[in-house]
């Protein structure tokens, strides 16, 4: 969850004008510390540059007329006039650090750590202290932090215990303990510092990929849950009750599903059974939500759409010789299950909508709090339940925090099928002159494929930061299978 402290400053510097590109005069130099330009940068997407007048021109004309819709902040080394263009494009702030601490001496603040400032800020305070009484202040909060410090660390050793040995042919067994460590870390705010250690596990997952994703493919489905996204209707079909629902929330990471079975546990009083599952690849939804619905390997020349989808759910049904009215497929919405309904399918877009309006896992976290705590979904959960479904919950594909590559040329986009995070390539096009056009930003799971991914967590896109999928991480391919049980 983003600070307080952090939130503060992204205000002082955007909302006053409500412009997404800002130029700030500050004297005290404490917009330029690292501490603080990462901040803005991993928890709101801000692109921060500093210089004169010039360097001040140049991003203009490139930083914001390539992406006119991210949030740039430019600090002035000193202290000059803006160019009527610019002064018309860009808010101004006369920024000033001392003025979050008006109650503490700035000679003792300025020369604190940005985590001993975010803590300082947080205390409540409406009197003045001394330098001695802030001083008395930051010793107790100094073991606050280490606090805050040493639960850190123990998520880091539950973190390389629970993935000594990975075998991600088995991912139940170890996927949900990770996604709550990931979990955690981003309620920590320290999603930044835990990067290398969500790279390291990625690494080996390409690798396995590139050797095992077509035998996963053609895996049987086993008897305990499926494994694959076309398994998950035959091993529903299976089951002893007659009754059953299966809610597909579109674009759902595992970290997101455990805040969603939290709330459901908590306002239900049932318990959720995880397993996981894989994604098709690319992971997008036309190929993968398909896969789910068609109960088998996507076709390519699907059309995605709600009625498509209720075909396919009631060809899977049809051929397991269940009557139409026992059927029922739904696109959103509250569910009003008739009667007779025995096998029902129900899509939620809305927490993809709001994954894609993310700008990075904070934002993503703060949108998903809320949207568990939301009627609607608990609501429509309880209702399948009180009606004698049983009820399972899964996802088409997870999502990734990702940073800018570049945009895809055009003459690559044309005819070719992509996302922010895949490209397949026309038949016409040379895979030869892609591939140098791209080198080192491009990963291919199927090496005889016209189909490419940007690399670990870059994305083909200018803007510095978004959360999208349709490629190969980890937390976009694996994916929650969960039970409702009670």
């Amino acid at each position: 969850m983003t600070s307080k402290f952090a939130q503060a400053i992204f205000d002082k510097l955007f909302v006053p004008d409500g412009k997404r590109f800002v130029v700030a005069l500050n004297r005290d130099k404490m917009l330029f510390t690292q501490e603080v330009c990462t901040k803005l940068e991993g928890n709101f997407a801000v692109r921060v540059f500093y210089g004169d007048a010039l360097d001040l021109r140049i991003v203009r004309e490139t930083v914001v007329a390539e992406d006119p819709g991210a949030f740039v902040l430019f600090i002035q080394n000193r202290e000059f006039d803006l160019m009527e263009d610019i002064a018309q494009d860009a808010g101004f702030v006369n920024f000033q650090f001392r003025s979050f601490f008006p109650h503490y001496p700035w000679d003792v603040v300025k020369t604190l750590s940005f985590k001993q400032q975010e803590w300082l800020y947080e205390q409540p305070q409406h009197v003045d202290l001394d330098t001695l009484q802030t001083e008395n202040l930051l010793r107790d909060g100094a073991s606050e932090l280490g606090r805050k410090e040493e639960a850190y660390q123990d998520l880091l050793t539950a973190w390389y215990h629970n993935n000594a040995s990975i075998d991600f042919n088995r991912p139940t067994e170890w996927m949900q303990k990770a996604a709550e460590i990931v979990l955690s870390v981003i309620e920590m705010d320290r999603w930044a510092d835990f990067q290398p250690e969500v790279a390291g596990v990625n690494e080996q997952f390409l690798e396995f990929l590139q050797h095992s994703y077509v035998n996963i493919v053609s895996s049987t489905c086993g008897n305990k849950y499926p494994r694959f996204v076309t398994q998950v209707l035959p091993f529903i079909s299976k089951q002893p009750e007659e009754k059953v629902a299966l809610v597909v929330v579109d674009g759902m990471n595992y970290w997101q599903a455990l805040l969603l079975t939290r709330s459901l546990e908590e306002h239900l009083n049932v318990r959720a059974k995880y397993d996981c599952i894989y994604a098709w690849l690319p992971s997008v939804t036309e190929l993968s939500r398909q896969a789910i619905f068609r109960g088998d390997i996507p076709s390519v020349t699907y059309d995605q759409s709600p009625a498509n989808e209720g075909k396919l759910w009631k060809a899977f049904w049809d051929g397991k010789g269940v009557p139409s009215f026992q059927q029922r497929y739904q696109h959103s919405g509250v569910i009003e299950e008739e009667g007779s309904v025995k096998k029902l399918g129900y899509v939620v877009v809305d927490l993809d909508e709001k994954m894609h309006a993310s700008d990075n896992f904070m934002y993503l976290y703060d949108n998903t709090k809320r949207w568990v705590g939301e009627e609607e979904i608990v609501g429509n959960i309880r209702h399948l339940i009180e009606a004698g479904f049983k009820v399972y919950i899964t996802t088409d594909h997870g999502n990734i925090e990702t940073t800018a590559f570049r945009k895809l040329d055009n003459r690559d986009k044309l005819g070719a099928d992509l996302s922010l995070r895949h490209i397949t390539l026309p038949k016409e096009a040379d895979k030869g002159i892609f591939e140098a056009q791209y080198e080192g930003h491009l990963v291919q799971v199927d090496k005889e494929s016209r189909t490419y991914y940007a690399k670990e967590k870059e994305a083909f896109t200018s803007k510095e930061r978004c959360v999208t999928h349709g490629g190969t991480h980890w937390l976009e391919v694996l994916i929650p299978f969960i039970t409702i049980i009670g």
